[in-house]
């Protein structure tokens, strides 16, 4: 069974609320087209690897896959403690499996650009280890998506054609702080092109620069959601071991489900966004995807902190440092309070089994529910934000930047047009809609600040008056709320429905709670067991 369905997404996903079809938030009477097996431009990823393998020993790269595909970042490093494994012997199995299976094989088209010099940073984090490892990060390949910037090296295009040659002359914020903590960074993923806000036909995880995207579970016949859907992609078919997506609109939750991954979409303003290309800084943030939900809190570990070049991250200045990967329990459900934004009865015979095992793993793990919560959204809007501020957010970030080949979204609308079959295969009704916008700001504003204040107060009706401590929805099909809010949710696999396509349950917390979420996240990943690989 197809299921196609443009999401509301993120920070970079894009699509807006307004009609509700099958639980997803879409424009009324528009849908995304099918997708097609498009891949561009094969040689920006596998020359790079082409180029590190040389002369590298592809049987011993095939017997050691073995042992690291599905490994946590735990265990990766206890196989590097114990002598079994390098940094570099793991980068040349995760390029070695990007060239079989992402642009080759199965061709899930998943990744944009690679790390010229992914092995030789991997082979001086060897050599410097025994005095440098200074945390759990030390010596991991992590993949981030192509809207985040990495320093002379390696472009930064948001999936668009106009920038797939660019390259930043700064790293954002979020990678400096990985490099830091002696990760690097192994390539870029495919995202939905403009974070999902350019048009409305185009399927998610399909990008000008790079292609179509798409699902490890069911390659054409499951959606990958996005608009971080080559991040979700990376991480379940294993890649990488971690990734960093972008989120406005469940971005980052949608694509996790909907591949069976973890996502965390933070509460706004724990993760600077400098160095990321903007859709509405209002919602925007990053945020990270792994197999697990204590490797997402690892990585989340490395994110958080306060950067005076983003305003919003004010909040994080006096904020006391939390480790979220300490004292995560299997018994973290016990006694919790949860509420359902969902009804067994009300689920299409496809999910109900899974919806009715989401009820069950959570009772057994010991979580008190309170079923079929109906939340309004009555009051709470981002369309005119993201069509105010898309231009404006472009725009100034564009201006700040050297060498870029445009200055302006209205540029960038001109260039698309002058070779459209290529450049905009799905049309860019929604950029050309924010560039003739005529939303003011004093509309703009007030509209933010009344819907931020509408969803707070709706959902602090039930985690903080009615004292839950988190909501529990099905996939995305209640998001809106939580991304205006700024409030925290975190993905994590529930299932898979009848024909064999995954299924997540995504937890919403109280703003700055995302160690009560952890811990709840991790409790019910450890309760369930849910996620099963895919078939490559």
């Amino acid at each position: 069974m197809k299921k196609w369905v443009k999401v509301t997404l993120s920070i970079t996903g894009g699509i807006v609320l307004l009609a509700c079809a099958g639980g997803y938030y879409v424009y009324k009477n528009y849908f995304p087209k099918e997708p097609e097996r498009i891949v561009y431009d094969k040689e920006r990823v596998l020359q790079p690897i082409h180029n590190q393998l040389k002369g590298i020993n592809i049987e011993n790269v095939k017997i050691k896959e073995k042992e690291v595909v599905n490994a946590t970042v735990d265990e990766l490093q206890k196989m590097i403690d114990n002598g079994k494994l390098s940094y570099e012997e793991l980068t040349s199995i995760y390029l070695f499996r990007i060239q079989e299976h992402d642009q080759n094989g199965i061709t899930l088209n998943s990744v944009t650009e690679i790390n010229p010099n992914a092995m030789e940073e991997a082979r001086k984090l060897d050599q410097e280890r025994d005095r440098n490892k200074n945390s759990n990060l030390y010596g991991i390949p992590v993949v981030v998506k192509d809207n985040v910037q990495t320093e002379k090296v390696m472009p930064t295009s948001a999936g668009t054609y106009v920038l797939k040659d660019w390259i930043a002359d700064q790293d954002a914020t979020i990678v400096k702080q990985l490099k830091e903590e002696g990760a690097f960074v192994l390539g870029k993923a495919n995202m939905s092109e403009w974070a999902n806000y350019l048009s409305f036909t185009m399927p998610s995880g399909y990008s000008g620069k790079k292609g179509q995207n798409l699902n490890p579970y069911g390659p054409i016949t499951f959606d990958t959601s996005g608009s971080s859907s080559g991040s979700a992609t990376v991480v379940a078919a294993d890649f990488a071991p971690l990734a960093i997506g972008t989120e406005t609109t469940g971005s980052i939750v949608a694509p996790a489900a909907q591949q069976s991954v973890v996502g965390l979409r933070p509460s706004l303003g724990m993760v600077s966004r400098t160095g990321i290309i903007p859709l509405a800084e209002t919602l925007d943030t990053a945020g990270p995807i792994a197999r697990t939900v204590k490797d997402a809190a690892t990585l989340f570990n490395a994110m958080i902190g306060y950067d005076e070049k983003d305003v919003m991250t004010e909040k994080m200045k006096d904020k006391e440092r939390i480790d979220y990967t300490k004292d995560l329990s299997i018994n973290g459900l016990k006694g919790k309070k949860i509420g359902l934004l969902f009804s067994v009865d009300q689920q299409d015979e496809n999910r109900k089994v899974v919806a009715e095992k989401i009820r069950k793993d959570l009772q057994d793990a010991g979580a008190i529910l309170t079923d079929n919560i109906q939340l309004s959204t009555e009051g709470v809007d981002n369309l005119q934000t993201l069509e105010y501020e898309f231009k404006h957010n472009v725009n100034d970030y564009l201006s700040q930047q050297k060498n870029v080949p445009v200055k302006s979204l209205e540029e960038i609308i001109a260039f698309n047009k002058k070779d459209s079959k290529r450049r905009i295969k799905y049309g860019q009704t929604l950029i050309e809609g924010s560039e003739k916008s005529v939303i003011t700001k004093e509309e703009f504003e007030n509209v933010v600040q009344t819907s931020q204040e509408n969803a707070r107060k709706e959902l602090d009706r039930y985690l903080v008056e009615k004292g839950l401590d988190a909501l529990v929805m099905i996939n995305n099909d209640e998001v809106l709320l939580s991304a205006v809010a700024g409030y925290p949710e975190l993905a994590v696999p529930a299932g898979y429905d009848k024909n064999g396509e995954p299924i997540g349950v995504v937890l919403v917390g109280k703003q700055f709670g995302e160690k009560e979420l952890f811990n709840i996240g991790y409790a019910y990943e450890q309760q369930s067991k849910n996620r099963k690989l895919p078939s490559l």
